[in-house]
C-alpha cells in the first residue's frame, strides 16, 4: 500500500505549514504508515541555490530531478509488495513539495511529465493547491517574513503590481492543476488554520 500528498502553491501561501501539520497530524492517526518518505521544495523546485547563486533548471534538468524520486517511491513500493504486506500501517505515505504542478508552469505540459504524473497516479498520489484571496496577498506575500523579503520582492514595483502579478502567476498554477492527471484539491489559506486543512487533505485522501 502506497499513498502520498504533493503540496502545490506560490510562495508565503502555506505550503511548509501544511508540510508539517500532515506529518504532526498522521503521525497521531491510528493504523497510519509508519514509513514517511518526504521531498521538501528545496530539493524538487526549479529554482535552486548553486553556491549561493540563484538558478533556473531547464525542462531537461527539471524531469531528471523528478524522475529520480519517483524512481524511489516506485523501488519501495516494489519492496513492500514482495514483502507481501497488506496492512496500513506496513505502506508507504509520501509528501512532496513543489513537483509536478511547479514543472508545469515553468514548462507547460510535455509528454515526460505527464508519464511522471501516470507513475505518480498509480502510487495514489492527490495534489494541493494552496491559495490566497487578492485581499490576503499583501499581508502575507509582502509583509510577512520582514524587511529584507519585503525588497526582494518589491524591486521597484509598486504593492498594487506585486499583487497582481502573485495573482496571475496563482491563476496559472489553478489551470495547470486542471491540466494535470492527478485530482487537485484547492484550498484557500487566508485563515491559516493547517490543522482543519489537514483534515481535509487526508479526508480528500482516502
Amino acid at each position: 500500500m502506497i499513498r502520498g500528498v504533493i503540496i502545490e502553491g506560490m510562495s508565503t501561501v502555506g505550503k511548509t505549514s501544511l508540510f508539517s501539520a500532515i506529518k504532526r497530524l498522521h503521525s497521531q492517526t491510528p493504523n497510519s504508515e509508519k514509513t514517511i518518505v518526504e521531498v521538501s521544495e528545496h530539493y524538487s523546485q526549479v529554482l535552486h541555490s548553486y553556491q549561493g547563486v540563484l538558478r533556473s533548471m531547464d525542462k531537461e534538468e527539471h524531469i531528471s530531478l523528478l524522475s529520480r524520486h519517483v524512481d524511489y517511491l516506485e523501488q519501495q513500493y516494489d519492496w513492500i509488495n514482495s514483502l507481501g504486506h497488506s496492512k496500513p500501517s506496513k505502506g508507504i505515505f509520501f509528501l512532496l513539495e513543489r513537483f509536478h504542478i511547479n514543472h508545469r508552469a515553468a514548462f507547460k505540459a510535455s509528454p515526460e511529465i505527464e508519464l511522471l504524473e501516470k507513475r505518480l497516479s498509480r502510487m495514489n498520489a492527490h495534489c494541493v493547491l494552496l491559495t490566497l484571496t487578492k485581499d490576503a496577498v499583501e499581508p502575507r506575500f509582502i509583509e510577512s517574513r520582514g524587511e529584507a523579503w519585503k525588497s526582494y520582492v518589491m524591486g521597484k514595483s509598486t504593492a498594487a503590481q506585486v499583487c497582481e502579478t502573485f495573482v496571475d502567476n496563482q491563476e496559472n498554477l489553478r489551470m495547470a492543476t486542471k491540466q494535470s492527471l492527478i485530482p487537485t484539491l484547492e484550498i484557500n489559506t487566508d485563515e491559516a488554520d493547517w490543522d482543519a486543512y489537514v483534515k481535509r487533505v487526508l479526508t480528500d485522501l482516502r
